[in-house]
């Protein structure tokens, strides 16, 4: 007999995606889950995740540094991300996985893709030069969907906070011919294809957008104009982490969160409580 939706237990694999342009600090929202044990940053942006060492080294936190494992992918690397990841689904002693970030992952795939292009027989020529072709086409979209969807099926099943960042990236759509041409801008959090872009959001019951009003650093909830944010809690709107850690300042709203779902539609239910233990999330089991 199929399980019925009343018997659904939630598990500890919360799934978060940070999604803000350069600069608005994802990388440390996702490392401050360090708080909870140790973590592991698959980091495709740049060299080295410098940020992490000045900023925390700012607030006074630097003692999290010890918590915060990394190893930096690019084009050169990009399927030894996906192999990391397997190695996690036989022993993953992490509190958090983090792809760090999902835009640079993406044209990671496409560009070692093209490294396996056979140029030397007849390969893909580019039309002006015909010198090898420099120009991704379909063969290396479909090595991105692959690599990217399989990485989501992975982070799936690991018993951690699996948290992805994401750059959106502006686009130009034009749709229609002559003088019913319609040309709209939009944005997409990957480099290339338009399906990985479209499938990545379905994973994450979490999706919060980071900015800046003023000189404070504000994390939504819930859609600002067309930057798009979800979350299956009780959150509010917006909130500031300013000067604050991200995962503490989430935990103290997910538990406020909770407490209300108790108090007011439980009515103190013992049988019914909702709880989440942060400080242990790789033995927690939630409890509904």
């Amino acid at each position: 007999m199929s399980p019925k939706a009343s018997s659904i237990i939630p598990d500890k694999n919360i799934s978060i995606l940070l999604k803000a342009p350069p600069g608005m600090g994802k990388t440390l929202a996702a490392a401050s889950f360090a708080l909870y044990g140790d973590v592991y940053i698959a980091y495709f942006d740049k060299r080295t995740p410098i940020e992490l060492f000045t900023w925390f080294k700012r607030i006074g936190r630097s003692d999290l540094l010890e918590h915060i494992e990394y190893d930096v992918y690019n084009s050169s690397n990009a399927n030894e991300y996906l192999n990391k990841l397997i190695t996690f689904t036989r022993d993953c002693r992490y509190t958090a996985v983090i792809t760090d970030s999902v835009t640079s992952l993406t044209s990671a795939c496409v560009n070692w893709s093209m490294g396996f292009r056979d140029n030397s027989h007849g390969g893909k020529k580019d039309k002006l030069s015909g010198g090898p072709a420099v120009i991704p086409d379909f063969d290396e979209y479909k090595v991105e969907t692959s690599l990217v969807t399989q990485a989501l099926d992975i982070c799936k099943t690991l018993p951690v906070y699996n948290i992805w960042t994401a750059h959106p990236l502006p686009q130009m759509k034009v749709t229609g011919s002559g003088s019913s041409m319609n040309v709209t801008q939009s944005t997409s959090i990957v480099s290339y294809g338009n399906k990985v872009g479209a499938i990545i959001p379905g994973s994450f019951t979490e999706i919060y957008h980071l900015g800046r009003q003023m000189d404070k650093r504000i994390v939504w909830t819930d859609m600002v104009g067309d930057d798009y944010a979800k979350t299956a809690f009780n959150l509010p709107r917006n909130f500031d982490i300013t000067d604050r850690l991200f995962a503490e300042v989430w935990k103290e709203l997910v538990n406020k969160s909770l407490e209300e779902y108790n108090e007011k539609s439980l009515n103190n239910d013992p049988s019914n409580i909702l709880s989440v233990n942060f400080d242990q999330p790789t033995t927690n089991k939630w409890r509904i």
